[in-house]
This record gives C-alpha cells, sequence and structure tokens, in this order.
C-alpha cells in the first residue's frame, strides 16, 4: 500500500490531537516512521500498518491510502514437475 496524500495524512493526525510521537505508540512504530509517511519519505507500507493508522485516526482506510494492483492477486505459474499442476506463488501483501 502506499499513502495517497501525505499532507492528508498529517492534517488526520493533527485533527485527531496526536503528535507523531502519540500516533507511533499507538500503532507500535517508531516516531520515524510516521514522519517519513508524513513527508512521502516511505513510499510503501504494509496493509496492517495502513489499518492501524486508519483505525486510529477514525478514518477509512480508502481516504488515506491506495491499494496497489500488484497487491490484489498472486501469481500464478505452472510448474512442469507437477505434471501441469498451477500453484500460487509469493505472499499477498
Amino acid at each position: 500500500m502506499r499513502v495517497k496524500d501525505p499532507a492528508a495524512l498529517r492534517r488526520k493526525r493533527i485533527n485527531q490531537r496526536f503528535s507523531q510521537r502519540d500516533l507511533a505508540v499507538l500503532v507500535r512504530r517508531s516516531q520515524a516512521t510516521i514522519h517519513q509517511l508524513e513527508t512521502g519519505k516511505m513510499k510503501t507500507l504494509t496493509e496492517d500498518l495502513a489499518l492501524l493508522i486508519s483505525a486510529r485516526l477514525f478514518v477509512a482506510w480508502e481516504d488515506l491510502f491506495i491499494l496497489e494492483e500488484h497487491e490484489l492477486l498472486p501469481k500464478v505459474t505452472h510448474d512442469a514437475s507437477t505434471s501441469g499442476n498451477s500453484r500460487v506463488e509469493g505472499k499477498v501483501a
């Protein structure tokens, strides 16, 4: 996932009267992580973190974050060693 608008994330945090440190404690991350998300220096984040931040800011996750297309579906490949059976590779983030 990625942040839609880092400045909007900052505004939502401030509207809830949280410091970066307060929000970091609530989502069990460092203050530096919150700072990087709000300044656009951290380009991607896990779905878990996005959901935690959204919940703590009382905002729908879709308002703050974008689910990348490659995160929607796992890659399906055909494995010749299993007689043409399909298998799923990778982990959905």
